[in-house]
């Protein structure tokens, strides 16, 4: 398993990971909302990527300067690789690599109620919920976290 950045030919290896979590995680509606995001990446987007070749996992996260903010963006393990890893991994690698910039002080995403604990368990806490957000029984969760800037692990330190 590696990570690297995205590129267009890993397209059709995202879109797969996406309709693989449909309709647990995603709706249907959301799969051009992604299209689009994939066309016009707002900032760095990585892929895992198995022994063989095929995209895993996928996600990504935009730096808000101005804001202090790093927001995570799409991030998602493909339906059959849940329970592996991979997300937390993903989701470390974004985080240290957002981390990276000086400007950022927090991290921000929103997703529905049924990983809200996963990324608890990461130091992200509820700021918002929104019910039916993303459709009927799936509601919008924002979550916030601030970068640990004294290494110590908390997500304090600024």
């Amino acid at each position: 398993m590696h990570s690297r950045r995205y590129a267009s030919p890993d397209r059709p290896g995202c879109l797969g990971v996406f309709d693989s979590n449909v309709p647990r995680y995603f709706t249907d509606r959301e799969r051009t909302d992604f299209e689009l995001f994939l066309d016009a990446l707002p900032g760095p987007y990585l892929v895992l990527v198995d022994e063989a070749g095929a995209v895993v996992a996928c996600g990504g996260y935009a730096i808000r300067p101005e804001a202090g903010v790093a927001d995570l963006c799409w991030g998602m393990v493909h339906g059959q690789r849940h329970g592996n890893g991979l997300g937390r991994i993903l989701t470390e690698l974004r985080i240290e690599e957002a981390a990276a910039d000086p400007s950022v002080h927090t991290l921000e995403l929103n997703t529905s109620q049924l990983t809200t604990g996963f990324y608890e368990r990461l130091g992200f806490e509820i700021t918002k919920v929104t019910p039916d957000a993303y459709g009927p029984g799936m509601d919008r969760c924002d979550m916030c976290r601030l970068v640990d800037q004294d290494g110590d692990g908390d997500g304090a330190g600024r």
